[in-house]
């Protein structure tokens, strides 16, 4: 992969994080309106339970946003904007459901949720976005699920 690429991708991804955080935002804030779960001012008095509340509307808003395209095609809906998919780091086929949903979503997803009671995990987020500026551009929930991110070829 040539530098030019290499950088291409780079900062592909970065778009498609960014758009996919903006994304489950307003699904899940829409969740929260449809539930009510957070409606009264008196819901917010607890910040640990509001934000166990708000976590807990993130998860469906999560899956009714991306749960189809990751199972068939192993992308969230920012990498289907910018043409990105997840694939297995071994095999370069599509990673399997689980690793892709319990393994590589869910721990960004549960270090969030737990900063906002332990302010110091917010590092590992910043750490886990650092990885990317490696050589092979894995990210550390990427190493941890055995998964890339690849440019989607027409037909995959």
């Amino acid at each position: 992969m040539t530098d030019s690429v290499s950088g291409e991708l780079r900062i592909q991804r970065m778009a498609a994080t960014g758009l996919d955080w903006a994304l489950i935002t307003v699904v899940t804030l829409l969740v929260i309106l449809a539930t009510g779960v957070l409606e009264h001012a008196e819901d917010y008095a607890n910040v640990g339970q509001s934000t166990i509340n708000a976590v807990l509307c993130g998860l469906p808003a999560y899956l009714m946003l991306n749960g189809w395209m990751l199972w068939t095609r192993g992308q969230t809906a920012g990498k289907a904007a910018m043409s990105l998919m997840i694939v297995d780091h071994q095999t370069g086929n599509c990673a399997s459901f689980w690793k892709l949903l319990f393994v590589r979503a869910l721990i960004p997803v549960v270090v969030v949720a737990v900063g906002f009671i332990w302010e110091l995990l917010w590092l590992l987020v910043l750490i886990d976005f650092c990885f990317i500026f490696r050589k092979d551009q894995r990210c550390l929930h990427d190493w941890i699920a055995g998964t890339r991110v690849v440019k989607r070829v027409a037909g995959q």
